[in-house]
């Protein structure tokens, strides 16, 4: 029962997804599904009971799941032993996994019902979201989105690092030119920063405008650079996946 589980539920290092892992991952994207609509009035009123008895199925079933790997887990030489249970009850997956259905079984012990709207559970819900990064485990495109943020890391918080200081310095540059002429808009550097912030990011929301000749000649080169701000990290992010690609087409080749 033991290996069973062990190979089922994807526990091995570059396990593949197996049957009882899909149908894991489509338990999560139904409980997801669950806290989306629960956040309707216009469904919840009406449907309390319902979404508890789901909140209830949902969480013994993941509880089920938690138990399971934690007795199939000592199989991996890595969470091998007593300790190594212990080891793996503080991973990054285990503690997705505790996220997933802790809350809604325990909160009812205290005397907090699963529909109620404080601000504790609206919390809770909003985590069993986290439940879904345990499907990056097989996810070959967001393996490798995650590989290319770690080699080119450096180079992108250089590039974050520069559009901050670009848009503290087109913040400055407002304040200077339209401060006085706009005090409510442009009367200090932080109300500045809102401005150059949604300019530069390309959201131009239109709330606030520069009005004279100096603050929208600033503008237009303000705008112009922040095409750069895009264009850099995106080329950065698009390099970076040209390699790691070439680099598995080379691994498949080999």
């Amino acid at each position: 029962v033991k290996e069973y589980l062990y190979k089922q539920l994807s526990i091995a290092p570059e396990s593949k997804l197996t049957n009882l892992t899909r149908a894991i991952y489509i338990l999560i994207l139904l409980s997801i599904l669950t806290i989306v609509l629960e956040s309707e009035d216009a469904i919840k009123v009406g449907n309390e009971d319902k979404f508890r008895t789901l909140n209830y199925i949902f969480g013994y079933l993941f509880l089920t799941e938690y138990i399971c790997r934690l007795y199939a887990v000592g199989l991996n030489p890595q969470y091998s032993g007593f300790l190594g249970r212990i080891k793996y009850i503080f991973s990054f997956y285990a503690i997705i996994d505790l996220i997933s259905f802790a809350p809604f079984l325990l909160l009812p012990i205290f005397g907090i019902p699963t529909t109620s709207e404080s601000f504790l559970l609206r919390l809770f819900r909003i985590l069993r979201l986290f439940s879904l990064l345990k499907t990056s485990r097989h996810a070959t495109g967001l393996i490798l989105i995650g590989r290319v943020i770690m080699d080119k890391r450096y180079e992108l918080i250089f590039a974050i690092l520069m559009t901050f200081v670009i848009i503290f310095i087109s913040a400055i540059c407002l304040y200077l030119a339209e401060g006085h002429i706009e005090p409510e808009k442009f009367g200090s550097i932080p109300k500045a920063l809102w401005w150059s912030s949604v300019t530069l990011t390309t959201i131009g929301y239109g709330d606030i405008v520069p009005s004279t000749v100096l603050g929208k000649i600033l503008t237009i080169i303000i705008t112009v650079a922040s095409i750069g701000i895009v264009a850099i990290p995106t080329g950065i992010l698009a390099a970076g996946f040209s390699e790691a690609l070439s680099e598995l087409k080379n691994r498949k080749d080999n």
